[in-house]
């Protein structure tokens, strides 16, 4: 199956089953399925340079223990589920589905879940799932390195009773004991004994095989390997299983496998490594702790050269714990017997460049003390020239402070040199407008009393508009001129008010009456009286502000002397 037929599957499952445990199981599988897409999409980029597969090989490498924790998420999931199952049909599905799990992952685990699903289904009479499980146990005893209990188990199936797919199941765990038990033996009298065996039953095994079995080119690749001797058929098979599968399927790993050994056998070692790599990479997404590819990469590299020992070191270490974590006697030792080669050179390699660094240490500390003795006589020197410097330092903080002094100074008074042109030329502004308004004034007197309009002069100069723009220009003058004197006057008279009694200027540039009335006694103007006839107002109301915000003072008693405190330095820098 797919990556993506996996995912649509999970999909429909997540929409339409009620149940949580369901529910849970579909959203770990779909995270599953995503991450591992993920990593192919990291792994498989289309490259030449089998360097950048190396790298990716690292990587997953690394990321190794999150692939297996959520490995583990979805076997929790399926334990679950089977925990509440009271259906024995069912429940043997998933002691079979958990044990398929397992099988590769961790050998005691499986173990454990056969047991269980053979015990259920000789307890229920299901003659298919106590085959199935029988064969499973068989396997597992395989990979176990227990050769001789794998076959007892088998041979107490009776083959003549066992439909294909089972006829299948059961010839293939008789090529599989029979390779693994050939291999472990390695020798010129029983590794031929054991591989005529197990060609025996591959060929029983395609006799019955169905097309549309997933491992179905994998098998024929096989077939035509060991039993045709005919490599280029068996590569063109093994191709088309890494079509038919993904690299989440364990056939697509033994595939690669496959290809890699039938390129060495052709003496085209860049494809060889580059196969390899993938079966790596393919086993440690699938989570498969019974593995060959990754110890045979290893000892490829390790004959490449001393550039590649360190990373040859990293395989065989994690293929060792793979295969400890697994408890596989033939892995454990096919790779006890190429570890101590690797760990030896690369021992001898750190060693040799531990004597390169010791020589370098020394040469290093006879630099160290040479330097010593110079920085010594360099920090004579420096002393007395940071006496010298301390000295000038001072002598230059002090000038500089005078230079700062002075310069504000100067600002001042610049500042109020500016400030009294303002001041002066607002004067003279409003003098002439003065002036310009009595000359006008005059000339329509005349014309007035020429006219005999005696009567409408006296209307016109007694007019309350005539006097109020006489008060806005003289108010609207002396606003711009206070706030130019003195532009923090409102910041800080707000400061002697009560906090829910501030005054807040709605125009810029502008005083309120009340500020008008302050900013008078801050200039000076002190009589109620002399404020009223500036302002245009009676004494009366005067007094009767001063009054009120006294009673919005913080300080009622000093409020007019705090006042007159106010802004007492114009610029302050």
């Amino acid at each position: 199956m797919s990556v993506f037929s996996q995912i649509s599957l999970n999909l429909q499952k997540l929409l339409v089953s009620p149940n949580t445990i369901d529910y849970m199981e579909s959203i770990y599988s779909i995270r599953r399925i995503f991450l591992i897409t993920f990593m192919l999409l990291v792994a498989l980029v289309a490259s030449a340079n089998n360097s950048d597969l190396l790298q990716k090989l690292d990587d997953i490498i690394e990321s190794s223990d999150s692939i297996v924790a959520e490995k583990n998420k979805r076997i929790e999931i399926v334990k679950q589920i089977a925990a509440k199952e009271s259906n024995s049909e069912r429940l043997l599905e998933r002691y079979s589905e958990l044990s398929e799990e397992y099988y590769v992952l961790k050998f005691d685990s499986a173990k454990v879940y056969v047991e269980k699903g053979l015990a259920l289904a000789i307890k229920t009479g299901n003659q298919r799932y106590i085959v199935a499980n029988t064969i499973m146990k068989s396997k597992l005893f395989a990979l176990g390195g227990l050769y001789s209990e794998a076959i007892n188990t088998l041979n107490t199936i009776a083959a003549d009773s066992l439909d294909r797919d089972l006829m299948f199941d059961y010839n293939i765990a008789y090529f599989t004991i029979y390779s693994y038990w050939a291999d472990y033996c390695n020798d010129d009298t029983y590794f031929p004994l054991y591989r005529e065996r197990a060609v025996s039953y591959l060929k029983k095994a395609v006799e019955v095989i169905d097309k549309n079995n997933e491992a179905y080119d994998y098998y024929m690749g096989e077939y035509y390997v060991y039993a045709d001797k005919d490599d280029n058929k068996a590569l063109q098979h093994y191709l088309k299983a890494l079509e038919r599968n993904d690299m989440t399927s364990r056939v697509y790993a033994m595939a690669s496998f496959a290809i890699a050994n039938n390129y060495s056998a052709h003496n085209d070692m860049e494809k060889y490594e580059e196969y390899l790599i993938k079966a790596s990479i393919c086993d440690i997404l699938c989570c498969t702790k019974e593995n060959l590819a990754l110890q045979y990469l290893a000892m490829y590299l390790f004959k490449q050269g001393d550039e590649n020992i360190e990373r040859a070191r990293i395989y065989i270490n994690f293929a060792m714990d793979d295969a400890k974590t697994y408890n596989n006697r033939l892995r454990i030792l096919e790779i006890s017997q190429r570890l101590p080669v690797i760990v030896s050179t690369y021992h001898k390699m750190v060693t040799s460049q531990n004597s390169f660094l010791r020589y370098a240490v020394w040469g290093i500390s006879l630099l160290v003390l040479a330097m010593i003795v110079l920085l010594f006589f360099i920090f004579r020197q420096n002393k007395l020239l940071t006496k010298r410097r301390h000295e000038l330092h001072v002598s230059n903080d002090l000038l500089t402070e005078t230079i700062e002094r002075l310069n504000r100074a100067n600002e001042q008074l610049l500042d109020t040199n500016r400030k009294r042109e303002g001041l002066a030329k607002l004067y003279i502004d409003l003098c002439a407008k003065y002036i310009d308004r009595i000359a006008k004034m005059k000339i329509m007197v005349q014309r007035k009393i020429k006219a005999n309009q005696i009567n409408d002069l006296l209307s016109h100069i007694s007019s309350s508009k005539f006097n109020q723009e006489e008060a806005d220009t003289f108010l609207k003058r002396f606003d711009e001129a206070f706030l130019n004197l003195y532009p923090s006057f409102v910041t800080e008279f707000n400061t002697l008010l009560k906090e829910d009694m501030q005054i807040v200027i709605k125009k810029p540039k502008t005083l309120t009456t009340e500020l008008r009335i302050f900013a008078l006694i801050r200039l000076g103007v002190k009589d109620s009286s002399e404020i009223a006839a500036l302002l245009y107002y009676t004494p009366r109301t005067i007094y009767n502000y001063r009054s009120a915000f006294k009673n919005k003072a913080i300080d009622r008693e000093s409020f007019e002397q705090q006042v007159c405190m106010l802004c007492t330095v114009i610029n302050d820098k």
